[in-house]
């Protein structure tokens, strides 16, 4: 039996045992590396310097992301030494979800308010699919990406560290080349491989994070050596392919390098990145990343919105950008709070104060001067589209049955015949799915192969048809015409044009490309009435508002080109269908008709012409590929999918297009950059909900061809 004396002494051991096992535990947990929240601070200024100014050259300057996850790796890692993976998780999400719930009610409401579309609801406030919405061109969800990236590592985070434990550097080594593997196949193309592409590179980023914390530093040999191993594979990742708009972050392989690159360089100065972080500025930075990260696109966008457009343009980024950056500690008063929830903030007296300023700005949003410079549904000229997106590629759906023929040795032998009989299908078939009646095609190949097809019973290719807006195509090449002959300038105001015109102040080019901000033509009736004349249109824009400022927006414009046939008229002394054919149609044997007021159209020099489909496939490979319509090619000067007198077709990938065309409605012309030439006219209508269908068709038309591949734009 135990005495008391030895009793007492073992209770005492056993205290002394379970404060010396804790003592070592404590001891067993990496402490905190100051020398990252240096790195962070400085991956979220590149960040907001990028979104707000839209550069992208700054993307290769300290490639941001890579840097804030790696960060984002070793904090998790010791988090996970310390607590258990649920305890962990359930810490972290509760700081993400409260900034995140907030941001998102607020642009999801913006959304219902403005009627725009967004993706669905669970996504705004369980990211694990990006949200989405078109308010404000998309600026305000453009940057979440980042967080359905952050939630999935944050998912695997006990996962990976367990592996980063036992194999240490071996784990980002493996994630590395498993970025490598699905660049290369192109695996993590956009959509769902995209996410899956990010979720994989800064999983590797969060990895060598925790392998730093597991590892401890590592020495500078190590740096060097890791630096210049980075720079020299991104350089070669550059000769096998470069990123889309010269963005880094448009490349997943090249964003790991470049990343990599930075990363390693800054972490070989500690001190420095040490003495940073006790700076203000970093301190605030680290204290509310998550807030500054949700609202500084926003924040940036009504700087864009706001600032004048008559500033040089350089001035006015720079002067947009430093406004963010001082306009970030108001926001962080307005809705830090609930990045950092302390007992006793919630009270009267710390929220009144933010209610008022909060509802002073949503009233100044919604009535006074300052909402009549804000537009949350339409995307200015001045503006860059949101810099954060993540590349936009839209891929056309070819049918299974074309893909199997691309397939086929029939396809692969290059008979023509053979081709001419699938093109035949195509035509046929989507006649009957598209609703279009009757139908009739041209594919011209670069080699001059050329194909003719007919579906339900459409007139003979002898016969013309009104080719609608494609007319335009003709306008634009006569006023670049004048403009060789320096005749007129593209920066020109129109002027009164002889009748007192209210709005002179807009220029050629405004007109040309769509920006002029000019009143839609209708009459009382609704459409437009047999024997309207230019001048009946020019008097009713003349009286009408403009419905946005010149140069502001791009909006489709049939009035635009009813002026422009004007100037044309004025500057020459000619009729405009004088001028089409002494300076065009007959000097290329065109045999054209025109007309005005007439079919329910305007005409003249909007869509006033009647011409043979072999003519407009003459004409269409002349115009958007050869570009031998006037002595020296001008700049389309593409915005979105409109440029000066010309429209660019998918596949698409952010502002680079495989066919330029135009399409009359009834009547489509594109070629693509391998020369191919498609001609498609209907008795239906190809534009509104046939627009997409309309695209998949041409592209169907072209692979068979043979064509299809090399864009034409830019």
């Amino acid at each position: 039996m135990m005495s008391v004396s030895s009793w007492t002494s073992w209770k005492v051991f056993r205290i002394v045992q379970v404060n010396t096992v804790g003592v070592q535990e404590k001891l067993a947990v990496s402490p905190r590396d100051v020398a990252l929240d240096g790195l962070r601070a400085i991956a979220i200024l590149r960040v907001i310097t990028w979104h707000a100014s839209g550069w992208s050259w700054t993307t290769w300057i300290i490639s941001s992301v890579p840097a804030m996850f790696v960060v984002t790796g070793a904090l998790l890692a010791r988090s996970l030494q310390k607590a258990t993976a649920f305890h962990t998780l359930r810490k972290r999400f509760k700081r993400l979800l409260f900034p995140l719930w907030f941001y998102s009610f607020a642009v999801y409401l913006l959304s219902v308010h403005f009627q725009v579309r967004t993706s669905a609801v669970w996504t705004f406030f369980f990211p694990f699919s990006q949200p989405k919405s078109l308010i404000a061109s998309q600026w305000f969800t453009s940057a979440m990406w980042y967080l359905q990236a952050y939630v999935w590592v944050l998912v695997f985070s006990p996962f990976i560290f367990t592996l980063t434990r036992r194999w240490k550097s071996l784990v980002p080594a493996i994630g590395m080349v498993a970025v490598v593997v699905l660049g290369v196949w192109n695996i993590d193309s956009p959509g769902f491989g995209w996410a899956v592409g990010d979720i994989v590179l800064y999983s590797t980023c969060a990895a060598a994070g925790m392998a730093w914390l597991v590892n401890g530093r590592p020495s500078p040999r190590n740096l060097h050596f890791a630096a210049l191993a980075f720079l020299v594979c991104a350089c070669g990742w550059l000769i096998f392919r470069q990123p889309l708009d010269g963005v880094v972050n448009n490349d997943h392989v090249l964003h790991l390098f470049v990343g990599g690159f930075w990363t390693a360089v800054l972490l070989h100065f500690p001190r420095t990145l040490t003495l940073f972080s006790t700076t203000a500025v970093a301190r605030f930075l680290n204290r509310y990343p998550l807030s500054i990260y949700l609202w500084h696109s926003m924040t940036a966008w009504f700087f864009w919105q706001l600032v004048p457009s008559k500033i040089p343009e350089t001035a006015r980024i720079l002067l947009i950008v430093a406004l963010t950056f001082i306009a970030l500690p108001v926001v962080t008063y307005l809705i830090g709070l609930f990045e950092h929830r302390k007992e006793g903030w919630f009270t009267f007296l710390h929220i009144s104060p933010r209610v008022l300023l909060m509802a002073a700005l949503v009233i100044s949003i919604n009535v006074g001067p300052l909402s009549r410079r804000l537009d949350f549904v339409r995307t200015p000229l001045n503006q860059p589209l949101p810099p954060s997106a993540a590349p936009k590629v839209v891929k056309i759906e070819i049918e299974d049955d074309v893909k199997n023929f691309l397939d086929s040795s029939a396809f692969k032998d290059d008979t023509w015949s053979v081709r001419e009989t699938e093109m035949q299908s195509i035509l046929d078939k989507r006649t009957r799915e598209m609703g279009l009646g009757k139908a009739r095609a041209i594919v011209i190949t670069r080699d001059g192969l050329v194909w003719h097809g007919i579906s339900g019973n459409m007139k003979s290719f002898d016969e013309p048809s009104l080719i609608g807006s494609l007319t335009k195509t003709f306008t634009t090449t006569l006023i670049m015409q004048l403009v060789d002959e320096g005749l007129l300038s593209l920066d020109d105001p129109v002027g009164g044009l002889g009748m007192g015109f209210k709005h002179g102040q807009i220029t050629i080019r405004e007109l040309l490309t769509h920006t002029s901000g000019l009143a839609k033509y209708k009459s009382k009736s609704g459409y437009v009435a047999k024997g309207t004349t230019p001048m009946d249109v020019l008097r009713y824009v003349s009286e009408q508002p403009l419905r946005s400022p010149p140069g502001s927006y791009v909006d489709y414009s049939t009035s635009g080109f009813s002026l422009l046939g004007l100037i044309l008229e004025q500057k020459t002394g000619k009729t405009f269908e004088e001028l089409l054919r002494s300076k065009i149609t007959d000097a290329l044997g065109y045999d054209i008709s025109t007309f005005r007021g007439d079919y329910g159209s305007i005409g003249f020099s909007t869509g006033g012409i009647l011409m043979t489909m072999d003519d407009l496939a003459d004409w269409s490979r002349r115009y958007f590929f050869e570009r031998s319509s006037t002595i020296k090619p001008w700049d389309w000067s593409m915005r979105d999918t409109t440029g000066v007198g010309t429209h660019g077709y998918c596949p698409c990938r952010n502002k680079s297009f495989l066919a330029l065309g135009h399409i009359g409605g009834r009547t489509f012309a594109s070629v693509d950059g391998d020369g191919t030439v498609v001609i498609i006219d209907t008795t239906g209508i190809l534009v509104l909900d046939n627009y997409k269908k309309t695209q998949t068709f041409a592209q169907e038309l072209r692979l068979v061809a043979g064509g299809g591949k090399k864009y034409l734009y830019p």
